[in-house]
């Protein structure tokens, strides 16, 4: 029995120093995406240009902070006490495509806040 629990947990070491390793060496082969050290490039000419509709307007919806945790295991803050067993991420991702579907825009931004 001593025995091999005694393997057991040998494996189970191993396993974990290896994972180990395997993170080390990643991280030095992929150094340069964490340095923010990359190269800049800037495009002369874009693919597309930018396109206005016939009216002469550019819509743009600005989504601002979008705070996603776990889909439907996250629940929502600031909600009455009856809403709150039916709120959760998947109401916001909700909102957010009937807003698309209603509005059409033709620019999306996501900002965040740091």
């Amino acid at each position: 029995m001593k025995m091999e629990s005694s393997k057991s947990g040998n494996w189970k070491h191993s396993l974990g120093y290896l994972a180990f390793i395997t993170l080390i060496i990643h991280l030095l082969l992929h150094k340069h995406r964490l340095s923010g050290n990359d190269t800049v490039r800037v495009k002369r000419n874009p693919d597309l240009p930018l396109r206005f509709r016939y009216d002469g307007t550019f819509k743009i919806l600005q989504v601002a902070d979008m705070h996603y945790g776990n889909g439907i295991m996250s629940r929502c803050r600031d909600v009455l006490d009856e809403e709150f067993p039916y709120c959760s991420d998947l109401n916001t991702t909700h909102f957010l495509n009937t807003l698309i579907l209603s509005e059409n825009p033709d620019f999306i931004a996501f900002t965040v806040t740091h």
